[in-house]
Order: structure tokens, then C-alpha cells, then sequence
């Protein structure tokens, strides 16, 4: 049971906190806002505002055509998730055990690339600390947080429409999770008709895939990087800037903050704006246009670290004629590859005891080229990485936005592109997620009344009393058929039984990888 104590509040009509038993989960809720929608609900239904009325009743019409809609995509994304996961799952449970370090290195590197350069399956959670930086839990919350107010604002506002009072409106956090409720009265819900209570039920969903919809279309127009040049300027033409490099990584001591990243290898960073993420975590080889001229004196005749898959322990790697990968030579890397002078296209260009070559495309190293004192400056010099590419993009952000005055933040624009992004993950995820027919879920209702419609009628007014503020039908339905009952109860128990196995297997590849 909830305990509610009732605090009068100059500003606010009433408000109403419950502490449940268990302080995991934490409740408030307030009146404050049922006047103002009392008074929207009285504008609708006067004359002055019968086309807005009709407006809203069209809008939400085709709402509830996209919910539905929604409802049968977020089945067949269950679905195609099960079934990847489950292929996945069997795939490495029963891929034969190797000791062989070449073959274990090649799985490990190509495992971590695909899984940054493309979605192994349809739907990925977004578990910080796991999936997504630890750092980008309190933007989660947030956006989790704004999400759910533009869910719940869709019930009021369709309830307003058909003249239902709102109770309270409030919000509650389980655990660290916010959510957020508008109380509706049970008996004027149960009173409207069939197509009523489809707007009211679907309105949620319909205001987060509207918001995902405004959000993606302002992504795709520019608008937020036309608003961010007010306090920024593009420097992409001249490189990237290093917004933040992780404080245990090897390169914090090698790439400071503000510091101008040109070059990855031989690949400018402003031959496109994706540069960065692609190089680093797509698997093609390295790109050298050109080699290095090197004398021959300093090329080892023994190929022994060419045929070694871990050079971690030594000093030598392998490198290959510029003309024909077929000639192999071992030599240190550090000396060779951290010149910028001595390039060449082919042996023609080197000295007669010197030969072109560079590295072998199979290599974990990565030139990345700095300048220090500013992209406007000839200083520029080059930090060499021994490591899988992917973990560059992981210790290192980076922004081609640099900030016109001292007093702006250089990691803002960063920090925004991530909310928003978020934002509009969790916008979609609730459209979908509310639209599946799961008990306390608003697809569970959609999927009550889309039956009603099949089996009594599509302007049928029904008994059953429906909890809008718990998501949950209350009381028996004496006027249930009994196809009607079994099909309904066949689809949630399938829907539940998809769910709990996505979440098994999920569990079960994440353990084993």
C-alpha cells in the first residue's frame, strides 16, 4: 500500500508523494495541471474552436492507423531479432575451439569491427556501461525523461478532445528509471465508442513517433548545426579537433585536448565528414599512397615477424615492397613510419641502396597525424598506435566544430549531438515498445479493442472498465467470446514468450562472446 501525504502548495492546487514500502520505487503525483486542461477540454467543445476539434480528430485518426501499424512492425522486429539472436547464439556455441593465435586474433578483431561498423541485429539495447559509454547515462535519463512527458501529454490531450477530466498527472522512478502518468477516470473512458477509446489508447504512441519524425527531419535539414555556428566555426577543411580522450589511455599523453588530427595513414580527415568513424571501424586494410624509402642495410633478410601473427613482443614488423606485396622484409616501424619526409611512389624515387616499402595491410598500426600548435601551423608530427583501430574511436572524440569565443565549451556540440540522438532512440523505442500487445503496455489495450472491432463491431460500445493511469483492463469482460478471449490471450502469451527469449539469448551471447 501507498502512503500519501497531501502538502497545499500556494501554487499548486495539491500535491501527493508516495513512499511505497520499498525505496526502489518512488512516486508523486499533482492536480495542479486538471484546471488548465479542464478549460482546453471546454475550448474544444465550444463553437469557436469546432474546426481545431476537427483537426485533432483527423490528426489523431491517423495516428491511431500508425500505431497499429507500429504494433505489427515491433512483432516482426521481435521476431527477426529472436531469430538472428538465436542463429547467432548457436553459431558460436558450436564453432570449433581453435589454439591457433592466428585464428583467435582474426575472430576477436573481426567480432569488435563488425560490431561498431554495422547493427548485427535488428534490435540493440542500450545498456551504459555495456553498449554505450557509462558517461551518457544522465543524457539517457533525460531523454527517457522528455519521451515519456510527450507520451503522456497524447492521453491528455485526446481525453480533453472527448471531454474526459483528468484525475492528476505525475511521475514515479523505479530504480533510477523515470517515468511519467496522466490519471484518467475509468468509467467516462469505458463510456466513449470503439474509435474513441482507439484515440485515446494510441495517442501516446503516436506523439513519440511524431517527435521522431520532427527530430529526424531537423537532423536531415541541418538546422541544429546552423544554430550551433552561432557560438562555433566549421574547421573540418583544415581536420578535427580532439575533444576528449579517455584518462587510461595510452594516447591521453600523446593527444591533448584541442590538439588537430589531419591524418589517419594516408587518409586526410577532410575528404568527408565521416572519415573518422569509417577508417576506424570498417575492416578494409590500411591506405598508403605512398611508402618510405628505406636503405637496405636496415631491412632484415629474416621474415620470421612476417610469418608471426602477435608482434606485440617484438620490435620488428613486417613490411612488403611498394611494387609487389610478394617481397617481405622485417625492420622497426617507429623509425620509418613516424617520418613525414622520404616518401615515395616506387623504388624509382629512392636512392639505389634504398627500397620503397610500407607496411603490410594486415598490421594493427595506425598513423595518425598531429599538429599541436594549431591547424594553420606546419608543426605537425605523428603518433603511431599499435592496436586494433576500433579502440581509437573508442578513447577518442573528436568535433570539427572549434569554439569562436574562450567561455564556450569545446565538447558542447558533442554533448548535444548525443542527446539528441538518444532523444530520438527512445522516442521510437517507446512507439514501439508501447505498441506490443504486453500486459501493462498500451498495446494490450490496442489489441483488446482491435478485437472488440473484429468481433462486435467497429461503433460497439463496450463494458470493460480500462485503467488508462495503470495500463491494465480492470474487471471482467462477461461479454468476451471465447475466440475472441483465446486469440487475445495467444497473442500476449506469444508476445511475452518473444520477449523473455530475446532477453535469454541476449544474455546468453553476451556471456559467451
Amino acid at each position: 500500500m501507498h502512503l500519501f501525504h497531501r502538502i497545499q502548495l500556494k501554487r499548486m492546487s495539491s500535491l501527493a508523494a508516495g513512499f511505497p514500502r520499498s525505496l526502489f520505487h518512488l512516486r508523486v503525483q499533482t492536480r495542479a495541471f486538471n484546471a488548465h486542461h479542464d478549460t482546453f477540454s471546454l475550448r474544444l467543445a465550444s463553437r469557436n474552436y469546432l474546426r481545431t476539434r476537427k483537426l485533432l480528430l483527423m490528426f489523431y485518426d491517423t495516428g491511431s492507423v500508425l500505431v497499429i501499424f507500429g504494433m505489427f512492425i515491433a512483432v516482426v522486429l521481435l521476431v527477426w531479432t529472436m531469430v538472428s539472436l538465436l542463429s547467432s547464439t548457436f553459431l558460436r556455441l558450436t564453432a570449433p575451439d581453435t589454439s591457433t593465435s592466428l585464428l583467435k586474433r582474426a575472430v576477436e578483431v573481426a567480432t569488435r569491427a563488425t560490431t561498431y561498423s554495422s547493427v548485427t541485429h535488428v534490435v540493440n539495447p542500450i545498456i551504459p556501461g555495456l553498449t554505450v559509454p557509462l558517461k551518457h547515462l544522465p543524457l539517457i535519463l533525460l531523454s527517457l525523461c522528455i519521451s515519456q512527458i510527450v507520451h503522456e501529454c497524447g492521453h491528455a490531450i485526446t481525453a480533453a478532445i472527448h471531454r474526459i477530466p483528468m484525475l492528476a498527472a505525475g511521475a514515479s522512478i523505479t530504480f533510477m528509471f523515470p517515468a511519467a502518468f496522466v490519471m484518467l477516470p475509468s468509467a467516462r473512458v469505458e463510456e466513449l465508442s470503439l474509435l474513441d477509446r482507439l484515440r485515446v489508447i494510441t495517442s501516446g504512441c503516436f506523439h513519440n513517433l511524431t517527435l521522431w519524425l520532427i527530430l529526424l527531419a531537423a537532423a536531415w535539414s541541418g538546422i541544429g548545426q546552423r544554430i550551433l555556428l552561432v557560438g562555433y566555426e566549421d574547421v573540418f577543411a583544415r581536420g578535427l579537433i580532439v575533444t576528449h580522450v579517455e584518462a587510461d589511455s595510452p594516447l591521453s599523453m600523446h593527444l591533448p585536448v584541442g590538439s588537430f588530427l589531419t591524418a589517419l595513414d594516408d587518409l586526410p580527415l577532410n575528404s568527408s565528414r565521416d572519415a573518422w568513424s569509417t577508417y576506424l571501424l570498417e575492416p578494409p586494410p590500411a591506405a598508403y599512397k605512398q611508402g618510405w624509402c628505406v636503405d637496405a642495410s636496415r631491412l632484415s633478410d629474416d621474415h620470421q615477424c612476417c610469418m608471426d601473427t602477435d608482434n606485440s613482443a617484438s620490435s620488428s614488423y613486417c613490411f612488403v615492397s611498394f611494387e609487389s606485396k610478394m617481397e617481405e622484409y622485417c625492420t622497426d616501424p617507429v623509425a620509418i613510419l613516424s617520418k613525414m619526409q622520404n616518401r615515395c611512389d616506387s623504388s624509382i624515387s629512392c636512392l639505389e641502396s634504398e627500397s620503397c616499402i610500407k607496411p603490410r595491410g594486415d598490421l594493427d598500426i595506425l598513423r595518425i597525424t598531429v599538429n599541436h600548435e594549431g591547424a594553420d601551423t606546419e608543426d605537425e608530427h605523428i603518433v603511431l598506435w599499435s592496436g586494433p583501430r576500433y579502440e581509437v574511436w573508442e578513447q577518442v572524440q573528436t568535433t570539427h566544430l572549434a569554439p569562436r569565443f574562450g567561455i564556450i565549451p569545446l565538447g558542447l556540440p558533442l554533448v548535444f549531438t548525443d542527446f539528441f540522438q538518444y532523444l530520438k532512440l527512445t522516442n521510437l523505442s517507446l512507439y514501439l515498445l508501447n505498441s506490443l500487445p504486453l500486459p501493462a503496455l498500451d498495446g494490450s489495450q490496442l489489441l483488446i479493442i482491435l478485437l472488440e472491432m473484429v468481433f462486435t463491431g467497429w461503433f460497439h460500445t463496450p463494458s470493460t472498465i480500462i485503467d488508462i493511469e495503470a495500463l491494465r483492463t480492470r474487471g471482467s469482460r462477461p461479454y468476451e467470446r471465447r475466440g475472441q478471449q483465446v486469440l487475445r490471450t495467444f497473442v500476449m502469451i506469444g508476445t511475452c514468450t518473444l520477449l523473455g527469449s530475446c532477453i535469454i539469448l541476449g544474455i546468453t551471447e553476451w556471456m559467451i562472446v
